[in-house]
């Protein structure tokens, strides 16, 4: 069939005019012209896009005397929109995603499948509009009153049309997306000054539920929602850190665990609720109106979630606003970890204070210097396995110059432990000297045994040294016994009873022994004689007898130190696991 383009109809038509033929034909074709130079003026004029191709579909239809007719044009995804129409059914569709049309002929109604979208648009012919071989846009026009069909030079005349409105469509198409991509940066411009705002707000601030409000608040506002709830990782599982719009009792306060953990690992994106896998969470989160879920992304799962309701205004949320949405989801997680680690140094800071406080308290409490005896050598130290301990030593001017020694080591470790043997130094030093040694230890462990509890207990070495008579009067209360050397051989203090605080009325006997130049006797803690090498040997008692071995110019000082060099290479690297105390006394002549 031969359709001619407008321009050449024009020329054959003048031709057969002036070899005599009618004027009809050529008034025609003066007509198309004119209209083509309306559509084409009209195309190119500052209005709106809807309004010029509503415009110009009016001229085509004005043209051919038709009263049916659209304009479709070809959108973002690939699909056709119609954005003008005239005449056409009350249900005719609105998006043809299904068009297979090729070449740039007209295509006329019932030619194959090619004509089946068409079909409910009650339309006689489509011509497609064609730019650099790509089809961008559908021109359709119905049937004309008198029921005649397209001839070929109307067919022409649409073909005219379409490449007369290819450019400007094409034009408009390209400014429609530097339009759109225009107003996405323009978002994005406003979303990231809003994130770089917020950002400074969330560093500045070290109050958890500040943050947490000004999150959920920043996020509601941005994305237009009434209703926001904020869940965190705990130890327990997801914990409800904050809520906005909702009612108390409206979403869980708490998720356990078990559904928690699968949850936040499969939690990678912003998700719809209605799109999450079925489950306890997704029912309470769609109970409570929420449409949708952001993460708090972590370096391996989530760490929580916000949850939002749907928008007021019924419109989906977009990809820029799901980006939005994670992205602060992202700053709030490291200002609220942030913070806790904050709150954890603070508290440990204060903690190393405090105890640093106790163990300079503890320190007071030891001995300020070592008394002087007559024929006595002494030396003693303490040294806490932890910032402070539970071992304990004094020695206690008495009258008639004698002298009180006591090595005494409280269960446990650490604060708790060094309470106790504060308790302990107080009321030893109440009683020592106000009776013989085995009542004043029966009245100690009596009063232990009342102020404390039934785990606790005290181990206690105490005796009364009379530099006179050179002798030491010692009740051992289930302590590590006491180990003397000297020319005469070696030995152990055994004589006592039970330790401190284990029996109501526990009864105590005394020891005495007579000590000679060059004897020695060392009292120390479980620390020294339980010590632990590698291979978890213990340094037992035939390591401490070595260690106190000495020439008779040994200082009670250098065995002192020698025990504890001792212990030290004993365990090597891994350094103590308990207090280790000694106190020395060495006869000299």
């Amino acid at each position: 069939m031969n359709e001619l383009p407008v321009v050449f109809q024009y020329q054959k038509a003048f031709d057969e005019f002036r070899r005599g033929g009618g004027p009809a034909p050529l008034l025609k074709r003066m007509s198309e012209l004119i209209s083509l130079l309306d559509l084409t003026t009209t195309l190119n004029t500052p209005l709106s896009t809807d309004e010029i191709l509503d415009a110009a579909l009016l001229i085509v239809l004005g043209e051919l005397q038709a009263s049916r007719g659209c304009l479709f044009v070809r959108d973002e995804e690939g699909a056709f929109r119609r954005r003008a129409s005239r005449g056409l059914p009350p249900r005719a569709p609105v998006l043809l995603a299904d068009v297979a049309l090729s070449g740039d002929g007209v295509l006329r109604r019932g030619e194959g499948e090619a004509w089946r979208p068409f079909e409910p648009l009650g339309l006689d012919a489509v011509c497609p509009i064609v730019k650099g071989g790509r089809t961008i846009a559908l021109l359709g026009i119905g049937p004309r009153p008198d029921g005649r069909g397209l001839g070929p030079e109307e067919a022409g005349f649409l073909r005219s049309v379409a490449a007369c409105a290819a450019t400007p469509i094409e034009n408009g198409l390209v400014y429609g997306e530097l339009k759109h991509l225009n107003r996405r940066l323009s978002l994005k411009v406003f979303q990231l000054r809003n994130l770089f705002d917020i950002s400074r707000e969330l560093t500045a601030s070290l109050d958890e539920e500040g943050i947490k409000n000004l999150v959920t608040a920043t996020l509601m506002g941005h994305l237009m929602v009434s209703r926001c709830a904020l869940y965190l990782d705990e130890p327990g599982g997801l914990t409800l850190g904050h809520q906005r719009g909702l009612r108390s009792g409206d979403v869980p306060a708490l998720v356990p665990a078990e559904e928690a953990a699968p949850f936040l690992v499969n939690l990678r994106s912003s998700v719809p609720v209605r799109d999450l896998p079925q489950g306890p969470i997704r029912s309470a989160l769609e109970r409570s109106r929420l449409a949708l879920v952001v993460p708090l992304s972590g370096p391996d799962r989530a760490r929580g979630f916000l949850a939002v309701g749907e928008r007021a205004s019924g419109h989906a949320f977009s990809e820029e606003d799901c980006d939005f949405a994670q992205t602060l989801g992202r700053q709030a997680l490291a200002a609220l970890e942030t913070v806790r680690l904050l709150g954890i140094q603070v508290e440990k800071q204060r903690q190393d204070r405090e105890m640093q406080i106790a163990r300079e308290i503890q320190q007071s409490l030891f001995p300020a210097q070592r008394p002087t005896v007559p024929g006595f050598d002494i030396a003693a130290l303490s040294l806490p396995c932890q910032e402070v301990g539970g071992d304990y030593y004094d020695l206690i001017p008495l009258d008639e110059g004698r002298l009180a020694l006591a090595v005494a080591d409280v269960s446990g470790k650490g604060a708790p432990a060094s309470i106790l043997m504060g308790s302990v130094h107080a009321s030893l030093r109440a009683l020592a000297g106000s009776a013989p040694p085995d009542v004043l230890v029966a009245r100690l462990n009596r009063f232990l045994y009342a102020s404390t509890q039934a785990n606790k207990y005290v181990t206690l070495f105490y005796a009364e040294l009379d530099p006179g008579s050179r002798t030491l009067r010692y009740v051992n209360a289930g302590h590590v016994p006491p180990y003397r050397l000297g020319p005469a051989g070696r030995g152990r203090l055994e004589v006592g009873g039970p330790a401190l605080g284990l029996l109501d009325e526990a009864q105590y006997a005394v020891g005495e022994e007579t000590l000679e130049a060059g004897d020695v006797v060392a009292a120390v803690t479980d620390g020294v004689s339980e010590a632990t090498n590698a291979a978890d040997e213990e340094l037992a008692d035939e390591g401490v007898f070595r260690a106190l071995q000495g020439s008779g110019d040994v200082t009670a000082s250098d065995l002192l130190r020698g025990l504890v060099d001792s212990v030290q290479d004993w365990t090597g690297p891994r350094g103590c696991s308990d207090d280790l105390t000694a106190l020395v006394l060495k006869a000299c002549r």
